[in-house]
């Protein structure tokens, strides 16, 4: 399976870890492409066989060809338009990819479907924003304090309040833009959006 249409298992060590799990199931999902294509072109061409000289019923023998063909389509043209997109960070076209091939998959084959569907889901954990908690170091807690009880005494004057003392200075995290084109935040230090490549203004 050293064909070069067949997309390697590993992609770029960048990836994010949705990605990562996404590009696995679509690998496997290539994998069990080529083995219905291979599957379903045999009984296809004997089935044929069996119709020209018995006569049989024919529409088995026409299913059988056609998910030959339709595997074999969708196995040729996947590396371009699921491995590579998911490789050069488009994540986005590869996920359309992904839902189209995942229908035709169950439609001609089953197995590579449930693949490929499964594979489009976890790529959507890609598009969620992400949010990070802040250090337990950083949330400060009040202690209530008990009043301390002092024997009465006339008030001094009252003097002015001196301005309340600047917070410190939270960390910085970098600051994000949005991409005009697919909606995506990524940090403003990029030029190009990572998941459509549109580049920045």
């Amino acid at each position: 399976m050293d064909g070069s249409f067949l997309a390697s298992s590993r992609g770029p060590p960048w990836l994010p870890a949705a990605a990562v799990d996404a590009r696995r199931l679509a690998y496997w999902g290539q994998v069990f492409f080529f083995v219905v294509m291979i599957v379903s072109a045999i009984f296809g061409i004997i089935s044929l066989f069996m119709l020209v000289f018995d006569r049989a019923g024919g529409g088995g023998t026409i299913y059988l060809l056609v998910t030959a063909v339709v595997n074999f389509i969708i196995l040729y043209i996947m590396k371009p338009t699921v491995f590579d997109h998911i490789d050069q960070g488009r994540f986005s076209e590869a996920s359309d990819h992904m839902l189209i091939y995942g229908v035709l998959g169950i439609i001609f084959g089953i197995i590579p479907g449930i693949f490929l569907i499964i594979a489009f889901v976890r790529l959507q954990e890609v598009f969620q924003p992400q949010y990070q908690p802040y250090p337990p170091s950083q949330i400060q807690t009040t202690q209530p304090s008990e009043p301390a009880v002092t024997p009465s005494r006339p008030s001094p004057p009252q003097q002015p309040t001196p301005p309340p003392t600047a917070a410190p200075e939270k960390p910085k995290h970098p600051e994000m833009v949005k991409c005009k084109k697919c909606g995506v935040q990524y940090p403003a230090f990029m030029r190009t959006c990572p998941n459509c490549g549109e580049t920045r203004d």
